[in-house]
């Protein structure tokens, strides 16, 4: 669906500046707005790479967006956000999203925690390619760099009027 030379060109095109797509992840589990390439790259083996607005990407990643729609009888926007961390880069720490998510694991294996969720009594997921996570809306969870991986993150969310009035 979304590769690491796919990937490698958009972080590398200007257009992916000037639109504001691509933020770095720092020790601290904060977001910072990349200017141009050679920032962003400079420090990737420190820090996430996140890149806003996929499911504008390519046609794969929309047609995603709207299956995930139908699979989760879902009626408001669906996000993508694509994700890409070397071995032992930062990451967001632990935190919720007022939003279901749904992460898919394009490349590498990524290590996902869950508050109050288990697999087979382990705390810790283990997404490999092709593999999926459904976050339920307001789950603390958090994502561990064990390995290299470029996952895709799906927010499936409500209208921001629905979300001021609770």
């Amino acid at each position: 669906m979304f590769t690491k030379n796919q990937f490698l060109k958009l972080i590398s095109s200007d257009l992916a500046y000037e639109q504001n797509m691509i933020y770095a992840i720092d020790k601290h589990g904060n977001e910072h707005r990349m200017e141009n390439f050679a920032d962003t790259f400079a420090n990737k083996s420190e820090n996430s790479i996140k890149i806003e607005r996929m499911e504008h990407f390519n046609s794969e990643i929309f047609s995603y967006c709207l299956g995930l729609e139908t699979q989760y009888d879902h009626i408001g926007p669906i996000t993508c956000h694509s994700f890409y961390a070397e071995a032992g880069a930062h990451s967001f720490k632990m935190h919720s999203d007022p939003d279901k998510v749904i992460i898919y694991c394009c490349e590498g294996v990524k290590t996902m925690a869950m508050e109050g969720h288990t697999m087979g009594g382990n705390p810790l997921f283990t997404l490999k390619k092709g593999a999926t996570l459904h976050i339920p809306a307001n789950t603390r969870h958090q994502a561990f760099n064990e390995s290299e991986a470029l996952t895709l993150s799906f927010g499936l969310e409500k209208f921001i009027e629905d979300k001021i009035q609770t």
